[in-house]
């Protein structure tokens, strides 16, 4: 693990600025800015700016699309009549949305199960667009915990899908007053007599200004801060209607209504107390405050580097790169779409230097193998009476659970899947470590190496081999593994026959970079069956696509699992 250290870091300052980047835009640069910018690299994203400029690519990329909602995909283990019958109440129609509808008890794991897999397959599904990797920023940025609550669980969802594209200081305004911040971080329990200092202290630290060195604000504005926001909660009978939005509300009996006074950090400023209604004004002014100082700007823009280019920051960096993107910020009214959009075409983003400089997160790691083998799409294999049995072949489909060949279904256990394999790898939304969220993406001086420890980079070695080999378990009894298509796979590539150009453009697709000759020369050893005779592969490949039998496939996947096995225990293939 040494040596995988050793390959992230730079070896020498990057002499460049966010003057615009005016040279080749090729495939290494154009897999450079998808890895920073989707959840999971996957080719069908680099197919997607075939012909397209720099210009063109990120504006792409950057382009917002619809965050959509979860839908009933539970039917087919809970039906309409079990439904009524658990909850008192009648549930919406199979692959009916289901989060605006009122309920009148807090309904069970199904729902919430679903808005996991929705949430799992949107990472899936992500079209080559930014939205789902900002909204992984966010969650990151201003965590909170899951409540156990779908609508509360899906408006929090919404608040930071959208978070990007607005003004920070309005982002700031409602998650301050969004229900799980509320719970998280203590401000719905606080009392003017015993003002809780928790959020008031992290929407300073965390959220806006930073913490020291850089910012100097005191225990004192913590205090005042905390006095401050005493009052606000939200209406729980609010979801027992239609509709899923939170409503705040403010108590004006619980305000403290004295003047709350700051320190020379924040200008001096005084916020005037306020009586009634017009204590809600202060929450306004306090959030105005924090983003009127210098810092604000300059530690987001640091987060923002740190989160999609390179999580070590240099006095040259804070110089050349920092403090002119904190300038773009403020002149963009805090957009951080419009601020980052500003990054990405920079001569320094595409800084060879930068190219597989960082290790994938769990949630880059993890969606990008499932992308690139189409897991979702794939085959289900299960091992009885000494025989493999394939959902491929009709003869074997009766010896599977008949629910499994529907898609919904698949789709509902898909959560299940997934969240076994993140938790394995020390990442599952909704949980962070703490609220300052995962500490790769600010703990110095391990930053993105938090992700290998010897723990979890055996797991993550783990999920890998179970896409490739195994399959990954699909949770359902009689349900067997989900396995990729190797017809689909193999038909993929451009000259599958030519182990050469196969492994060549296997390595393309899931290393950060080209394969090291060693491990070039043993994988290719492998695919040969131990011998160098290129035609032991191509028989076996052109066997299989004139013939398809369930020998020809059983041979080619044998193969092709050995040597997929070797590449993913190179280290390459934890950077992007």
């Amino acid at each position: 693990m040494q040596a995988l250290l050793d390959s992230r870091k730079l070896t020498k300052e990057i002499n460049k600025t966010l003057a615009p980047y005016t040279g080749e835009f090729g495939d290494a640069q154009k897999k450079h800015l998808l890895k920073r910018t989707m959840v999971g690299y996957a080719s069908r994203h680099l197919k997607d700016l075939e012909g397209m400029t720099m210009e063109e690519a990120v504006d792409m990329i950057m382009t917002p699309h619809e965050m959509g909602e979860p839908v009933n995909t539970y039917y087919l283990d809970l039906s309409a009549e079990e439904y009524k019958e658990k909850y008192g109440e009648d549930d919406v129609g199979p692959g009916e949305p289901f989060i605006s509808t009122a309920y009148k008890s807090q309904h069970g794991s199904e729902r919430r199960q679903a808005i996991y897999s929705w949430l799992y397959h949107s990472f899936y599904d992500q079209p080559t667009s930014i939205s789902w990797k900002f909204f992984v920023f966010l969650h990151n940025l201003t965590p909170v915990e899951n409540q156990n609550h779908h609508k509360k669980d899906y408006g929090y969802f919404d608040l930071i899908f959208r978070g990007p594209n607005r003004d920070y200081r309005d982002f700031i305004y409602d998650l301050t007053l969004d229900p799980l911040m509320l719970q998280y971080l203590n401000l719905e329990l606080s009392k003017k007599e015993t003002p809780d200092e928790n959020y008031a202290r992290e929407v300073q630290e965390l959220f806006t200004v930073g913490k020291r060195p850089f910012s100097k604000f005191t225990e004192e504005d913590v205090r005042e801060a905390a006095r401050l926001l005493v009052g606000w909660n939200y209406r729980r009978d609010v979801y027992e209607k239609e509709g899923w939005k939170p409503e705040s509300r403010f108590d004006a009996h619980n305000h403290d209504t004295g003047d709350k006074h700051f320190s020379e950090f924040y200008g001096n400023t005084i916020i005037k107390g306020r009586e009634g209604e017009a204590g809600k004004e202060e929450l306004r002014e306090f959030i105005d405050m924090l983003f009127r100082t210098d810092e604000a700007a300059i530690y987001l823009s640091r987060r923002l580097f740190q989160f999609f280019v390179y999580p070590i920051l240099t006095e040259e960096t804070e110089k050349n790169i920092i403090l002119p993107l904190a300038q773009v910020m403020r002149d963009n009214n805090y957009n951080l779409s419009e601020t980052l959009k500003v990054l990405l075409k920079s001569e320094y983003f595409f800084a060879p230097e930068l190219y597989n400089s960082m290790i994938k997160s769990p949630f880059d790691f993890t969606f990008s193998l499932l992308k690139e083998f189409d897991l979702v799409n794939g085959i289900l294999n299960k091992y009885g009476d000494n025989r493999e049995y394939l959902s491929s072949n009709p003869e074997d489909r009766p010896y599977f659970d008949q629910r499994m060949f529907n898609m919904d279904f698949k789709k509902h256990h898909f959560y299940g899947w997934v969240q076994w394999h993140l938790w394995r790898q020390g990442m599952l939304p909704m949980q962070p470590p703490s609220v300052s969220g995962w500490p790769a993406y600010y703990q110095e001086p391990v930053y993105d190496f938090f992700w290998i420890n010897s723990v979890t980079a055996t797991k993550r070695i783990y999920t890998a081999n179970h896409a490739a080999r195994g399959g990954i378990n699909s949770g359902v009894n009689g349900g067997g593994n989900l396995n990729y298509d190797i017809d689909r796979f193999i038909a993929g590539f451009e000259k599958p026959e030519d182990i050469d150009s196969f492994i060549s453009e296997l390595g393309d697709r899931f290393l950060g970079g080209p394969i090291p000759q060693q491990a070039l020369e043993r994988i290719k050893r492998t695919a040969l069956g131990g011998t160098l005779n290129p035609n032991y592969w191509t028989t076996a490949v052109l066997d299989f696509i004139s013939n398809p039998n369930k020998d020809n496939r059983n041979i080619l996947r044998s193969r092709l699992s050995e040597f997929l096995y070797l590449l993913f225990n190179l280290n390459e293939i934890q950077l992007h």
